[in-house]
């Protein structure tokens, strides 16, 4: 029988268990597992992990950490940030960017860095509705439908630089050494041009294109040379150094200030007077669904301009450094190169659309092969906005000693994906840094292991952000028109290796002595000469 004195003499505890019940219905509902994650040895005061990620090549400390202590793992950030989580886990990676990408913002470094490489474009923006707005603006322009309409102008646009350069090495000799990135660039250049904005770039070669490409070649080189470790650590710390007047941070703007200030004004000053022909042909150019957009009143001027700006230098950078890797590592091995020139020529005439996209599986296997080992984004860095309970596939031992395929992370917690570590990671692709496309033709590790992204990578991320785009087929273009051309070779003495300027950037040293520059040297044989 419950009595009065059994009451008071129990008051204590039940107010306890109520303020308990209290206390946990208003709090969050999760204690973060960041705290008990492994953690690599020897973080230093200062920098915490994050000096070993600048100073080594890119993802090979991470890569040594996954060895370390596994695949999902935190790290001391520098000056005293808080612990940065990194996941190399599948699963993990799936849900984040297929499930709850919305509910994970670029970082606050890495945002603001877009909007000056960029614009505040689709890559910029954050919200699962102001993304769809955008995405709905450009849809239409990348389908599968679109780009294959589109097909003859990127073959013509692609065949006008090649043919330039083929005149350029014959006027130089039977052999010539160009930076080809030089020379992928144009072509890129001219394909988003002539595409995506009714444009000629004049194979790269007029005024205009020769601004961008030089506004790029400085930004980077800036950015690879004298942004440095420290700055890059102080954003972290103070981002309030975004806004300042610091020239290695705001020439990252340099390209997409002389689009906007250049030829997007005079793209829009000129298409405007033929927006009524547009709207009866309904053409399927991006720039026509943008014009058609501003004068709707759908999005301003302003935006207009950064939807410009990003589109050009996204469709541009990541396929120029692609070519121009996959180019380098075919002229480092030429029996790949012999088999791609022979797979192109027993078509016998020139690739098709369907031809590309669908009958050359080594090229197919090329183009995956580049980007696993060269990813244009090597490093993903997203902060969660809400409090997540995220799966593993792999079981983390905590601290406790406990095994959890659960991590709980709580609004704020910063995320990093190494993509490029986990596109070489030693344990799932055994010769991971060896440039080896036959690998793509061959049984694959288990799916399991690998991420849910195109082509099982991340190299287009994944989910609702993915970025796939016309990068395939411009990639596929470009490299079979050069390699029909020409056959490539080294030149003797050189080292390349990685840097970051937010895409992952070829820096060759030439003497133990130079410093290096951004390019990607090749030697050219004309195959009309040999």
């Amino acid at each position: 029988m419950l009595t009065l004195s059994f009451v008071y003499e129990h008051l204590a505890t039940v107010l306890a268990l109520i303020l308990a019940v209290f206390i946990f219905a208003i709090s969050p509902k999760w204690i973060s597992s960041i705290d008990f994650l492994p953690l690599p040895a020897d973080p230093t005061f200062f920098w915490g992990h994050e000096k070993p990620i600048f100073f080594n090549q890119p993802g090979r400390a991470i890569r040594n950490w996954m060895t370390e202590v596994g695949s999902t793992f935190r790290i001391k950030a520098a000056f005293g940030a808080p612990d940065i989580l990194v996941l190399c886990d599948p699963v993990a990676i799936t849900y984040i960017l297929q499930k709850r990408v919305f509910d994970y913002h670029h970082s606050i470094v890495v945002r603001p860095r877009i909007a000056r490489l960029l614009g505040k474009g689709l890559g910029w923006v954050e919200g699962e509705d102001e993304h769809k707005r955008m995405r709905r603006l450009a849809r239409p322009a990348l389908t599968v439908d679109n780009i294959k309409a589109m097909s003859g102008d990127i073959l013509e646009a692609a065949g006008r630089v090649t043919q330039d350069l083929v005149t350029f090495v014959r006027k130089q000799g039977k052999d010539s050494e160009v930076n080809i990135v030089d020379w992928t660039g144009k072509a890129t250049l001219n394909i988003v041009g002539r595409v995506a904005f009714l444009h000629d770039f004049e194979g790269g070669n007029n005024l205009e294109a020769q601004n961008i490409l030089n506004a790029r070649k400085t930004g980077v080189q800036a950015i690879a040379r004298y942004i440095g470790f420290l700055t890059l650590m102080l954003l972290r710390r103070f981002t309030f150094l975004n806004h300042l007047p610091i020239a290695a941070i705001q020439g990252q703007s340099l390209a997409k200030r002389t689009i906007q200030d250049g030829v997007a004004r005079e793209l829009v000053a000129r298409n405007r007077t033929l927006m009524d022909e547009h709207r009866q042909k309904e053409k399927g150019d991006l720039l026509t669904r943008l014009l058609l957009a501003a004068e709707e009143e759908k999005i301003s001027r302003t935006e207009l301009y950064e939807h410009i700006s990003t589109f050009i230098i996204a469709g541009f950078e990541s396929t120029t450094m692609t070519v121009g890797f996959a180019i380098w590592e075919l002229a480092r091995h030429p029996e790949k190169q012999r088999r791609l020139r022979e797979e192109l020529r027993a078509l016998n005439g020139e690739p098709t659309y369907h031809d590309l996209q669908h009958r050359m599986e080594y090229l197919d296997a090329v183009l995956k092969e580049t980007l696993r080992l060269y990813p244009g984004l090597p490093y993903m860095e997203r902060t969660a906005t809400k409090d997540d309970v995220i799966p593993l596939h792999r079981a983390v031992k905590l601290a406790n000693g406990t095994m959890s395929k659960d991590l709980v992370v709580r609004a704020g917690q910063t995320v990093i994906i190494p993509i490029i570590a986990i596109h070489r990671q030693d344990d799932i692709w055994k010769d991971a840094d060896t440039f080896r496309p036959e690998r793509w033709l061959e049984k694959l590790p288990p799916s399991e292991c690998l991420p849910a992204g195109w082509g099982n990578m991340l190299a287009f991320s994944d989910g609702p952000r993915s970025c796939v785009g016309a990068t395939i087929f411009n990639f596929k273009v470009i490299l079979s028109s050069l390699i029909e051309q020409f056959s490539f070779d080294t030149p003797p003495h050189l080292k390349m290796s990685l840097k970051i300027s937010s895409s992952l950037q070829a820096w060759v040293h030439r003497d133990e002595d130079d410093p290096g520059r951004n390019e990607i040297p090749i030697i050219l044989h004309s195959l009309d000469s040999l």
